[in-house]
């Protein structure tokens, strides 16, 4: 996901479909992780599910450089990222969403565990 906003809608939706199948699915654990987010939140992320549940983690591309996370089997990226470029004509730098490189989609796949 691109960003805070659309991590915490991300987390939303998913915990929203998750009520409504009701009680005869796992327990779901959802976390978001994004820059601005609280060093105590994110490290929630590291810790194990407890037993017959499971753990999804939605995140910017932060998790792309600067976290290792066991227990990964499956990334899911939508193949966008925000990226700082500047603008000759207003003179400044802004954010613009941008496709991901494919580097980075290998990188994603060499984080999966192998079930």
């Amino acid at each position: 996901m691109t960003g805070q906003e659309e991590i915490d809608s991300g987390c939303e939706i998913l915990y929203e479909r998750m009520k409504a199948l009701g009680n005869d699915v796992p327990e779901l654990i959802i976390l978001p992780v994004y820059a601005a987010l609280p060093s105590e939140m994110q490290s929630r992320i590291f810790d194990s599910a407890p037993p017959g549940s499971r753990k999804v983690i939605i995140a910017t591309n932060i998790a792309e450089t600067s976290l290792t996370i066991d227990g990964i089997y499956y990334v899911i990226d939508p193949g966008f990222v925000k990226q700082k470029v500047y603008s000759s004509k207003s003179g400044m730098d802004q954010l613009i969403v941008t496709p991901i490189s494919q580097v980075s989609i290998f990188y994603y796949l060499s984080l999966t565990t192998i079930p």
